[in-house]
């Protein structure tokens, strides 16, 4: 586990003051003088570190809004400043993002009117904490180095140097959990300048815990071991629990790769002490931080009645002078006040009330969300089943068209037909595919394994069509170091690189389009590869680098392309899937290159051989019985005319209930079953045949969503799935590697 920034921010504060004792606040006399409010304020500061360590929120924001409002008084920016960040770090421990970012924005302002670079550089990389603790490490990053700037030219300061070794710890964390060794070792490096002036011991076990994970991610486990070791002695000494487990956790890795796994399990077992003793501490700030968050209107209100309580204090004390017209006085306001307390008590009630109700309103909502998400993805898969069915007849019936001789003087047109129905079929399965994303991202990759030489050669075959429209170039450079077999889901790895070869064509005319592959971290057993994909077309507006990645969104300088603007939106779910991210540098009329890195196992030659073995087909087919079960007339002729002219014999039937009849008459090697049909669907017609004849394979024809149909196929009896529309070749194939054949031969 990381080192807790919003923990590391405060403590080298609290270093000293933790051992006062803590005094009871004094009340101020009527007309304080400065030196008196600012004993208070001293007074308060002391009591909300006491708090904030001990998960006292509510007193953390009392104690905050008091001393904001005593500073005030006296006109004292910079204490208003140091108080508003205290209440910013207690929302973020009581879960507020909104709250807690709010309150940060504000205090960035107040620096800036201050126009003080210190208190500039302690705001912001506040507002970094906020984005660490709630997991946008990205953010979190850009606010972290903009604070840098600002204190790095004022570290003489102990206090500013503390923060800069802070912030140079927190990215050399970042960059190093990440396996980033070459930004890591920037923010060691200064760490390592600044760490004979540091005299804070839990400074001193950070900058250890940092100097490990380098060498650890730079695979040298003996100096990384032994600087971890000195971390967790140091962390164990002042019970600092977060770098202990993180130094533990580190420390078991490091076992692990050197195969001492013996070690690595009695480390462990000191890691799972430490976590069960956070986790219980973590519970009980959890159940204090919801407790803090659903009273804090309840606070506010209180608030209010003490500030009036304190002005009746004061008339009463003044009216007590004048004997008996001060009893009548202090009767009445002490009516008032009794008022105000029970309107108070009201509201209070009524706010629970209100409360309740906006959860129940909540829950509402949120059901209704679910269900016209439910709407909207069967919605999509309607349409894209109704978009698919004539797309079916349309690509089939064109590549039947395409491989006519007789038709070859209009074999371009043919060709454009073809291209034009497969573009449309792209655009309607990336609406599907981005539809459910969402559910892919629950579900693990897939490991295979595969030859990324050939991988590259492939996608750059399929697009062949596209190089050759605008007339491009296609530079392939595959590093030597690039393992020739690697184990991973090469299906999605496809559908990255396709997207964004496919971009750089289309924005790109009489140009290069390069895709180079190069080795990162190699190890024994595994390899980051790193991938670019560049081209020198037009490139990206600055205005649309920031937002290219979202759904339906295109850099529109004209209209001459066409596309949805799902490609690289679909690239960065992708991604996601894979724990990587994308960059992106673009200068208009010069290109684009887009950059990720994606870990993998390295797999050997007999691992793909073997795979490779299991799916060869050597079988004789021809004048095979296949039965062509389906609704629609002209994806019957179609399917009949592939098949016939591959040296099948093809019957066929319109609806289920047909295809179960002519199934107990004759007899067939293979049967194609629709899936959508009147009278009696796929699914029952299947089930039927199973009664009597359970080995024919029956192969589903479909062009609804695979993964919403997966465990019906599997339950009724299917034998493998199409999805059409379909390349011909790849629906030869799964027949073939589904065949039952009746003929001897």
């Amino acid at each position: 586990m990381r080192t807790r920034i919003s923990l590391l921010v405060y403590l080298f504060s609290i270093y000293s003051l933790c051992a006062r004792e803590i005094p009871d606040i004094p009340k101020l006399p009527e007309n304080p003088t400065k030196a008196q409010i600012n004993e208070v304020l001293d007074t308060l500061e002391t009591r909300m570190y006491k708090d904030f360590y001990g998960k006292d929120y509510i007193k953390v924001l009392e104690y905050g809004n008091a001393a904001i409002e005593l500073a005030n008084s006296i006109n004292d920016v910079e204490t208003n400043l140091k108080f508003s960040r205290f209440i910013g770090s207690a929302f973020i421990k009581m879960r507020d993002t909104a709250r807690a970012k709010e309150t940060m924005e504000t205090s960035i302002k107040k620096a800036r009117f201050m126009k003080d670079s210190v208190a500039l550089g302690k705001t912001t990389s506040d507002m970094g904490n906020l984005y660490y603790e709630f997991g946008d490490k990205t953010k979190a990053i850009g606010y972290y180095k903009k604070a840098i700037g600002y204190l790095e030219g004022n570290s003489k300061n102990n206090a500013n140097q503390n923060q800069l070794f802070i912030l140079y710890h927190n990215l050399s964390e970042i960059y190093l959990d990440r396996g980033d060794a070459l930004h890591g070792e920037v923010y060691v490096v200064k760490l390592t300048k600044m760490v004979d002036s540091i005299e804070i011991p839990m400074f001193l076990a950070s900058y250890q815990l940092s100097l490990g994970k380098l060498h650890y991610v730079k695979k040298d486990l003996d100096k990384a071991e032994k600087h971890i070791k000195q971390s967790i002695a140091l962390c164990e000494k002042l019970n600092y629990v977060d770098n202990a487990i993180s130094g533990y956790q580190t420390y078991i890795a490091i076992l692990a790769a050197k195969g001492d796994f013996k070690a690595a399990y009695q480390i462990r077992e000191k890691l799972d002490k430490y976590q069960d003793e956070k986790t219980a501490v973590e519970k009980a700030a959890a159940v204090q931080g919801a407790i803090a968050k659903m009273n804090v209107e309840q606070y506010k209100q209180e608030l209010k009645a003490r500030e009036l309580e304190n002005k009746l204090d004061k008339q009463m004390a003044y009216r007590n002078k004048i004997g008996l017209y001060l009893g009548i006085g202090a009767s009445v306001i002490l009516s008032i006040f009794l008022s105000i307390i029970m309107l108070s008590s009201k509201k209070r009630k009524t706010l629970v009330v209100s409360l309740q109700e906006s959860n129940a309103q909540f829950l509402k909502a949120k059901k209704k969300a679910e269900q016209l998400s439910k709407v909207k993805t069967n919605f999509l898969s309607a349409i894209t089943h109704e978009l698919r069915t004539p797309l079916y007849g349309i690509i089939g019936i064109s590549s039947i068209l395409e491989q006519d001789e007789s038709l070859k003087k209009h074999r371009e047109d043919i060709t454009s037909l073809k291209f034009s129905a497969d573009y449309l079929l792209a655009m309607v399965n990336d609406l599907l595919f981005l539809n459910r994303l969402e559910e892919f991202k629950e579900q693990k990759l897939e490991e295979k394994v595969f030859r990324p030489r050939v991988l590259i050669e492939n996608i750059v075959n399929s697009l062949e069509f596209m190089r050759k429209k605008n007339n491009n170039i296609f530079d392939i450079c595959i590093a030597s170091d690039v393992p020739a077999f690697l184990r991973g889901d090469y299906v999605k790895l496809s559908q990255i690189l396709i997207n964004l070869v496919s971009n750089a064509c289309k924005f790109t005319e009489e140009g290069t389009i390069t895709v180079a592959l190069t080795a990162q971290n190699v190890g024994n057993n595994r390899v980051s590869v790193h991938f670019l994909v560049a081209d020198n077309g037009l490139g990206i507006s600055k205005q649309k680098q920031a937002v290219i990645f979202d759904e339906f969104t295109q850099d529109r300088k004209t209209t001459v392309f066409e596309g949805t603007g799902l490609g690289l939106a679909i690239v960065k779910r992708l991604l996601d899937m894979h724990n990587s991210t994308i960059s992106l540098k673009s200068e208009e009329n010069i290109g684009s290159e887009f950059q990720f890195t994606i870990d993998y196992p390295i797999a050997q030659e007999q691992e793909f051989e073997i795979v490779k073995k299991t799916q060869k087909i050597d079988k004789h087919f021809e004048g095979s019985h296949i039965l062509i079960v389906d609704d629609n007339k002209i994806n019957r002729v179609v399917t009949q005319k592939i098949l016939e002219r591959n040296s099948y014999v093809c019957s066929t039937a319109s609806n289920g209930m047909e295809a179960v009849e002519i199934a107990g008459n004759e007899v067939f090697d293979l049967i194609l079953m629709d899936v959508n049909m009147p009278v009696m669907d796929g699914f029952e017609a299947t089930a039927a045949i199973r009664k009597f004849n359970t080995d024919v394979p029956i192969i589903a024809l479909t062009a609804n969503d695979p993964s919403q149909m997966e465990e019906d196929v599997k339950e009724i009896g299917f034998t493998d799935v199409i999805i059409k529309p379909y390349e011909t070749d790849y629906f030869l194939d799964i027949i073939k590697s589904n065949f039952l054949s009746t003929i001897k031969v």
